[in-house]
């Protein structure tokens, strides 16, 4: 990869785009944000100038070339990207062809050499596991390497016995958080029982934001007059409890409501679903809920001495540390039943000042601002790819990448995207 020209960084010079290769936008929107990581672009820009920028204008081969192919392979599309020379795989300056790293993905993992629609999240995961290794073995196999120190941190699972109370924890380090959008889905029959026996079903949708009281007035409604009846006996239910039930339909006369939940569907059973969480949820909420407490839903074998038995469990996960660079996975593909579908759910996201050290109750401060979303528009089956970033958090001047094609934004125009499928985010440093 022989240079003579030299970098123009100017913020004000609009970024160039990546030529696509045959169904790879998955690859040019993940790399596309990823050169938007700052401190990641002036490890390599730092080494890259120093090679190529000398006295004599003699051409130089990349020096990353000898940390291994997918780091030589990033390295050259940085530099093309970064500066301005018409010569080398550049058309007007705009764009570039990424056909190394295409190349040197595919020999380390086939499937990326098909011509296939591929997943962003995983294309990333690779490209960073494989860049650590690389620099990792050139530098003798020292513990941290600049993507551990940018990108991994661990995140610690902890489960706790309900007999001994004894917490068995592990630690595995993580570049990237995945968090599940997938609402919970469950089926329920409503039962009605009259006086002389005559039992009723209906079905009445409702989400899982209301309480039982509003899914029984609700069946009232559809059917009676309620000012015919004056009491109501009871709320028999598997998941909330009688108190739960406070209401005007008190006044109702009928005996028993009965409200069943049911973990199958039946042709057998009017049933009706509800989602579990609503269509926009906001990213905070996804994150407390990847953190919170929860119950094992199978008995856990605690290995303790004073136990050695099948117990109840809960389970917590706890972020260890902050990275400097946060990816968050917005788990939008799901595979349920031997069915594949995507889950169009709004998420909305903070673009500056993004605390996430007090959203988890952290001393640890820990501040992020957004500085790139990787996007995927459409079905699970036909997709495109696209990405927003921004050269720098302090930037209020946002890029839309469509592979090729590369225009601005308006600041927080569309920036927060239905579409969002990555979030990099950038931690404030004092």
């Amino acid at each position: 990869m022989p240079y003579t020209t030299t970098l123009n960084l100017d913020l004000n010079e609009k970024p160039k785009g990546l030529d696509n290769l045959g169904n790879t936008c998955f690859m040019n929107s993940a790399l596309q944000c990823l050169v938007h990581v700052e401190p990641l672009t002036e490890f390599f820009m730092k080494v890259l100038t120093q090679s190529y920028s000398t006295d004599s204008h003699v051409n130089k081969s990349n020096p990353f070339d000898t940390y291994g192919e997918v780091t030589g392979a990033y390295a050259e599309l940085l530099w093309n990207l970064q500066k301005s020379d018409k010569n080398s795989n550049l058309y007007y300056d705009y764009s570039f062809r990424p056909t190394r790293m295409k190349e040197t993905i595919g020999r380390l993992e086939p499937r990326f050499a098909t011509s296939d629609q591929q997943d962003a999240q995983e294309f990333m995961t690779l490209l960073l596991d494989t860049m650590h290794q690389e620099i990792n073995r050139k530098n003798n196999h020292v513990r941290n390497t600049i993507i551990t120190e940018l990108f991994f941190s661990p995140i610690q699972s902890s489960i706790t016995c309900s007999q001994c109370q004894h917490v068995s924890a592990t630690a595995n380090p993580s570049s990237i958080l995945s968090l599940p959008l997938n609402p919970q889905e469950r089926t329920f029959q409503v039962n009605f029982i009259r006086l002389n026996g005559q039992a009723e079903y209906d079905i009445v949708p409702m989400s899982v934001g209301n309480r039982i009281e509003h899914l029984v007035h609700a069946f009232f409604e559809r059917r009676y007059d309620p000012r015919r009846f004056s009491y109501v006996t009871a709320i028999i239910t598997g998941s909330e409890t009688a108190a739960d039930f406070d209401t005007p339909l008190r006044k109702l006369s009928e005996p028993v409501v009965t409200l069943i939940e049911q973990d199958y569907y039946t042709g057998r059973h009017a049933t009706f679903r509800y989602e579990n969480k609503p269509t926009t949820l906001k990213l905070d909420e996804c994150i407390q809920g990847f953190f919170s407490l929860e119950s094992l839903d199978e008995p856990w074998f605690c290995d303790q001495d004073n136990c050695k038995r099948n117990a109840m469990a809960s389970k917590q996960l706890q972020l260890l540390t902050f990275p400097r660079v946060l990816i968050i996975q917005l788990k939008r593909f799901s595979h349920e039943n031997g069915f594949r579908r995507k889950l169009d759910t709004c998420v909305e996201y903070p673009i500056d000042g993004f605390d996430l050290g007090k959203l988890l109750k952290s001393s640890e401060e820990a501040v992020y601002d957004l500085i790139g979303v990787c996007n995927h528009i459409g079905s699970i089956y036909c997709g495109h790819y696209t990405a927003y970033a921004r050269k720098n958090p302090k930037s209020e001047k946002w890029y839309r990448f469509n592979d090729s094609y590369v225009s601005t934004m308006s600041y927080k125009d569309e920036i927060v995207s239905r579409d969002a499928y990555l979030l990099f985010y950038l931690k404030r440093q004092k």
